[in-house]
This record gives structure tokens, C-alpha cells and sequence, in this order.
């Protein structure tokens, strides 16, 4: 079982490697037949992996459902707001999705260190003398 899940973790590195190097074309404007796949992976699992870090607690088939939604909801607000404010393009939507995704999951590391010297601190105030 431990095999599985170090190869899902290549994998899924890889896949993300495999999408920052499209969103640098991309991003570089250079233009390739491998970019277009590539950035789609990238747009694909950057925020899905984002949040993937913040469900820690849900069961695989959950996790699955909530990551790719999630991926979705980003991709299209980002696509929105870039439409919206007139800034649209390609290089624009694939960089905000990349500072976007990276500040979530940012996020998650910079709270999940606060929260145990928090809960415990709230443990010790709440127990009885």
C-alpha cells in the first residue's frame, strides 16, 4: 500500500512539473506543440492541488470532488475578472492562476503553524483548576 502511494505522489509531482514548465511557455511566449496540453494541466491541477492541502481531513472520493470543483471556480473567476477589468490574455489568466493558487496554498502553511500553539493555549484556559 505505502508503493501506492509514493507512485501517486510522482505522479502527481511530475504532472505539476510537467504543467509549470507549459505555464512558462506560456507565460515566456513561447509557442510549442507540447504548450497548449501542458498549460491545460497546469490550469488542471495547480489550484486542485492548492486546495488539496486545506482538506486534509475529507476521504479520497471527497477530496477528488471538492479539489476539482475548486479548480474549476478558480480557473473561472480568474477567466472572469481578467474579462471584466480588460486585461484579458493568455499570459495574464496563467500567471494569476499561478499567484493565485500559490497564495492558497500559502495560506494553508502559514495557518495550519498557528493553529496548534493556538488550540493549545485555549486547552490550558479552559481546563479546570
Amino acid at each position: 500500500m505505502r508503493s501506492g502511494r509514493a507512485a501517486t505522489r510522482w505522479l502527481t509531482t511530475g504532472s505539476l512539473a510537467a504543467g509549470a514548465v507549459g505555464a512558462a511557455l506560456a507565460i515566456a511566449g513561447f509557442h510549442t506543440a507540447v504548450r497548449p496540453p501542458l498549460v491545460l494541466l497546469f490550469l488542471a491541477l495547480a489550484p486542485a492541488l492548492a486546495v488539496r492541502t486545506w482538506l486534509a481531513g475529507l476521504d479520497a472520493a471527497a477530496r477528488f470532488v471538492v479539489t476539482g470543483t475548486s479548480a474549476i471556480v478558480v480557473n473561472f473567476a480568474v477567466a472572469e475578472m481578467l474579462i471584466v477589468s480588460g486585461v484579458w490574455s493568455e499570459r495574464a489568466g496563467v500567471a494569476a492562476v499561478a499567484v493565485l493558487s500559490l497564495l492558497i496554498a500559502i495560506s494553508h502553511f502559514t495557518f495550519r503553524q498557528k493553529a496548534p500553539a493556538t488550540a493549545v493555549a485555549a486547552a490550558k484556559s479552559t481546563r479546570p483548576s
